[in-house]
């Protein structure tokens, strides 16, 4: 069963599917009858909102990518769950990557999560990874990148390190 588009609701109501779209998004240009037309139509119909369609319009996806070593480590999975929370009352949803400590998949992991247009970068570095290089497709795509825990001190982004040392003492 093919999903409901902007289009199929338009053709529905006999409107624009630009129009349609601004119903959708709570423009202050659409009539609030229209609005609930749209709105009650799409819902009637099942329509889901394509988030990667309209992507390209904004420039980046409302999606923040989090890559770890080993999500089944009580440290990465803490920090997973706390960041989803304080991400997703943002407005932004999350893709989690695990590299399994391999730097190949590190890389991966970044051209994924830029492919898909994120609009930031949460990482743990593998423990094989000495080579930063992949890093610089991020910073150079203005993509946020956030390191933690295991950090490159020569990368200029955002990072947030334990004091293991005082913390232990």
């Amino acid at each position: 069963m093919r999903k409901a588009t902007i289009t199929d609701i338009a053709k529905e109501l006999n409107l624009t599917p630009s129009t349609v779209s601004r119903a959708l998004n709570g423009s202050s240009l659409v009539k609030q009858e229209t609005k609930e037309a749209v709105e009650a139509k799409a819902k009637d119909m099942g329509y889901v909102r394509n988030v990667m369609a309209s992507n390209p319009r904004k420039g980046v996806a409302q999606t923040v990518g989090i890559i770890v070593p080993r999500i089944n480590r009580q440290f990465f999975s803490n920090v997973i769950s706390g960041a989803e929370s304080v991400l997703n009352g943002a407005g932004y949803n999350v893709l989690i990557c695990q590299t399994e400590e391999r730097y190949e998949k590190e890389v991966y992991a970044i051209d994924t999560l830029l492919w898909n247009q994120v609009a930031g970068i949460l990482i743990s570095h593998s423990i094989e990874t000495s080579d930063t290089s992949h890093l610089s497709k991020a910073l150079n795509s203005n993509v946020r990148l956030v390191q933690f825990d295991r950090v490159f001190y020569n990368i200029p982004d955002v990072k947030i390190v334990n004091d293991n040392y005082h913390g232990a003492y």
